[in-house]
């Protein structure tokens, strides 16, 4: 009797030693974290400021090779941009396909630049430029 009892205690001490070293030979499985989009990251950038859901927008797309990004609703230009040098401004132009009109100059706002615009002024203007000078930098259309 004393024998099979040392027995079983010899096969739960074994059981519980191979199923310690197997739980800790398992590889943890890390998922990569989903990445912020242009909406997010520029509601994070303009803290406080919330894109409705129903606002028609478009992602500007960078086109310069430099660093930024960019969103347009009906009535706004946003952008994270780099800070600009002295007599330096980022222009928002508005085009149809023929034809551009300047909307103005971005001002600094909330950690980044903003133009505030009328969208009813200008029907079937649908391409949104932002430029430095005369370099295109953000592009989009709705």
């Amino acid at each position: 009797m004393v024998i099979v009892f040392i027995i079983l205690v010899i096969i739960i001490a074994g059981a519980l030693l191979v199923s310690q070293k197997i739980k800790n030979n398992r590889t943890s499985i890390s998922f990569p974290e989903a990445t912020p989009t242009v909406e997010q990251q520029i509601e994070e950038k303009f803290k406080g400021l919330i894109i409705p859901d129903d606002a028609e927008k478009v992602e500007l797309k960078n086109v310069s090779g430099e660093e930024g990004m960019g969103m347009a609703t009906r009535n706004e230009i946003l952008a994270d941009l780099p800070d600009l040098q002295k007599g330096e401004n980022y222009q928002v132009l508005l085009g149809n396909g023929t034809k551009t009109v300047l909307l103005g100059s971005m001002r600094q706002a909330k950690g980044g630049y903003l133009l505030e615009y009328d969208s009813s002024k200008y029907p079937g203007y649908n391409q949104i430029v932002v430029v430095r000078g005369v370099k295109h930098i953000l592009e989009g259309s709705f």
